[in-house]
């Protein structure tokens, strides 16, 4: 009797390890589907395919055996995706949309805080990117701003600001095509405005002034490219740009 089960059970292992990895009539991936890794027994991935679409939820691993992403399949194009720190926690987790990051994503540290959210489209950062205080989180376990970027196609393209952890604004201005563009300032913990500077393709271009706390300006610097320059070309180029009609900012 013992040995009737014992080839029964061999039986039933043979048929079901037989049904992994299988393709159907068209040569499409079809039921459950396995991988290793090279050189050893360890899993690289499991799943289920039908019809050479994945459906349901994937497993990835790590070579040593931690689970190193979950992919819940919501349809043919749509996933949601969670990667995984060693450690078990959570790394970061969001939409794919035909293998493409897409929509919110969420990133983690090892500890589980929450470091930033972004939004992606076509697999690119695009649109408002936040970046969270650490400390807060671990002292207060509250959840501040320490900077708001917007992207385009993977690029700083438009309005940007950074915060004191206090949520008192620091810094705010504009990029263009990843470089500092236009107007930016800068003020105290205190919310008094100190710094009013311009750019103009990534270096600083124009006047910077420099205010006290009663809103007064107290020096300004004139900038060309990048360059500093000194009184006495300052004086001259701003003597060309008048007879010119130009503004030194432009």
């Amino acid at each position: 009797m013992k040995a009737l089960l014992n080839i029964y059970f061999l039986i039933l292992t043979f048929f079901s390890i037989s049904q992994v990895n299988q393709m159907d009539s068209l040569g499409r991936k079809h039921g459950i589907w396995t991988k290793n890794w090279k050189g050893s027994g360890q899993i690289q991935y499991e799943g289920q395919f039908i019809s050479g679409n994945p459906v349901g939820q994937f497993r990835y691993y790590y070579p040593s055996g931690e689970v190193r992403s979950i992919i819940e399949h919501v349809n043919n194009r749509a996933a949601y995706v969670t990667f995984y720190f060693k450690n078990k926690e959570v790394m970061s987790e969001g939409f794919y949309l035909d293998k493409l990051r897409d929509s919110l994503w969420l990133n983690y540290d090892r500890e589980g805080l929450t470091l930033s959210a972004e939004r992606y489209k076509n697999g690119k950062l695009h649109g408002k990117r936040v970046v969270f205080y650490l400390r807060n989180q671990i002292e207060r376990g509250e959840l501040k701003i320490l900077s708001e970027t917007t992207y385009k196609d993977s690029l700083k393209d438009g309005p940007c600001r950074t915060f004191f952890s206090s949520e008192q604004l620091k810094e705010e201005g504009q990029y263009k095509m990843d470089l500092k563009d236009g107007v930016w300032k800068s003020y105290s913990s205190d919310g008094y405005l100190i710094t009013v500077t311009r750019f103009k393709r990534g270096k600083l271009h124009g006047w910077v002034e420099f205010y006290d706390t009663s809103g007064n300006r107290i020096d300004r610097t004139l900038y060309q490219n990048g360059e500093r320059l000194s009184e006495k070309r300052t004086k001259a180029v701003l003597e060309s740009l008048k007879r010119k009609g130009l503004d030194p900012n432009d």
